[in-house]
């Protein structure tokens, strides 16, 4: 799973996903968010504040007295004996008489955590805070403790006295409340982040390809060019996707370009032997095999198209051509010679013949290299669509007798990581592999080369 998210690692890609799933990122915020403001509109709780203040004193006489000149030690002594005071508002005892004063079924460690208590700086006064979100209640507890500290205080401190500044007042603005749009601003990040990670996540696993470079990141195989999906000019029209004199400027030129670098990769043979496979069905391996021996078939040369796909033979339905006998039946020994159709001019092809039991067996057998050898002494070029080399292994008994491989990956089909698995099926054997076509390349891809020739050729 790491191995594949790091190979599918690419901004471009990043970008991609986050284009094309917009809406659905958009969606996801919208709805998440308006989820989190609508809990936080029924759910929501404002909290009352309500605060009392008291005043220190060194000696409980100068409550009453006040006669009395209190000096700077006085205020002093007051002010180390407040920590001692709020710490007592806040312990077990004093909070039960608060219970009974009030009257509230408050449990005590609930009441202490509505209790805060803070000294004023430079002073020898604090305040003690109550929060509820019933303003009557924070208004009535803090006034308790007004009631209660003075005595219980002394009572158990026996030191300095304490009295009370300002009495608590009813609050009738919340101290603290639930933000609607706090949450929903939340629940919409939250959406977007979530639909975001799940794309991107779902985009790093899959390993279809989607970009030439996505095959150029991975392989130091070429791609020898790439052929653009045939559309059909009006809809319901039928495309006829072999290719003629006729197809579309952009398929020809495509074709052509392939075999202008096929034609460096012969090794000097006088009749190379090139033979087609892809990773699984579905990828347009004998649709290439068949158009680019169409494509040498233009410039004059002999040309072979050898079906040997023998297990699930497509060539013969998209060729429209009639005979039942074909490679199978020579290779099996049951015919003498290999039966030969001629398609065009200078193309000729041989069908796969009935589905034998042992296809493998048969490409492997000396017949087959025996008949390769026959071929190359009346065709200029020879080439062989064979089974996907993903699926059987019928494509490898082929790499000593043939000239050069050409895998052929599709845009939005094939999978890099069976593509991967078809190199390195075919590198250990001694196949060479000369390329990749790639093919049904879109026209909105940014890949695609021939767009400016769209408008001039009604492509």
């Amino acid at each position: 799973m790491f191995k594949t998210i790091l190979s599918n690692f690419h901004l471009e890609k990043i970008f991609w996903t986050l284009k094309k799933k917009a809406l659905y990122i958009f969606l996801s915020t919208a709805v998440l968010g308006m989820v989190a403001g609508a809990y936080a509109s029924i759910t929501s709780t404002s909290l009352y504040m309500a605060q009392i203040s008291f005043y220190v004193y060194s000696n409980p006489d100068y409550i009453t007295d006040s006669s009395v000149n209190i000096g700077s030690s006085d205020i002093t002594q007051a002010k180390n004996l407040i920590t001692s005071y709020m710490q007592i508002l806040k312990s077990r005892t004093f909070l039960e008489k608060v219970k009974e004063e009030t009257g509230l079924g408050y449990s005590t460690d609930y009441l202490k955590s509505q209790i805060s208590a803070s000294a004023i700086e430079n002073t020898a006064a604090f305040v003690v805070r109550v929060v509820d979100q019933n303003p009557v209640n924070a208004m009535d507890i803090a006034n308790a403790i007004g009631e209660l500290a003075p005595n219980e205080i002394i009572r158990i401190v026996k030191s300095g006295g304490i009295e009370v500044l300002d009495e608590a007042e009813l609050p009738t603005v919340p101290y603290q409340s639930t933000s609607v749009l706090k949450y929903a601003v939340l629940g919409a990040a939250a959406g977007f982040l979530l639909a975001a990670a799940w794309f991107l996540l779902r985009s790093m696993l899959d390993t279809t390809v989607r970009r030439k470079y996505e095959i150029e990141d991975l392989f130091t195989i070429p791609i020898l060019g790439d052929v653009p999906q045939m559309e059909p000019a009006a809809k319901g029209e039928k495309v006829n996707k072999i290719l003629h004199k006729e197809s579309p400027f952009a398929v020809r030129e495509s074709y052509n370009s392939i075999r202008a670098k096929l034609l460096f990769t012969g090794k000097g043979e006088k009749c190379p032997v090139y033979a087609i496979t892809s990773a699984d069905p579905g990828e347009g391996k004998t649709l290439t095999c068949i158009n680019l021996a169409s494509a040498y078939a233009q410039l004059g040369k002999k040309i072979l198209l050898i079906d040997a796909d023998m297990r699930k033979s497509n060539l013969k339905s998209l060729l429209d051509i009639e005979g039942k006998e074909g490679l199978s039946e020579y290779l099996a020994g049951i015919t003498k010679e290999l039966k030969v159709y001629k398609r065009a001019e200078n193309l000729y092809v041989a069908m796969a013949g009935e589905v034998p039991p042992n296809p493998a067996e048969l490409l492997s057998g000396e017949r087959w290299s025996e008949l390769l050898e026959k071929c190359k002494e009346e065709y200029d070029c020879i080439f062989v669509d064979l089974p996907p080399a993903g699926i059987v292994a019928d494509a490898l008994v082929l790499a000593a007798t043939a000239t050069a491989y050409i895998l052929v990956v599709r845009e939005g089909v094939t999978k890099f990581d069976r593509e991967q698995m078809v190199v390195q099926m075919l590198e250990p054997v001694g196949a060479n592999i000369c390329g990749f076509v790639f093919n049904g390349i879109s026209m909105k891809s940014q890949d695609y080369h021939y767009k400016h020739y769209a408008k001039d050729y009604k492509y």
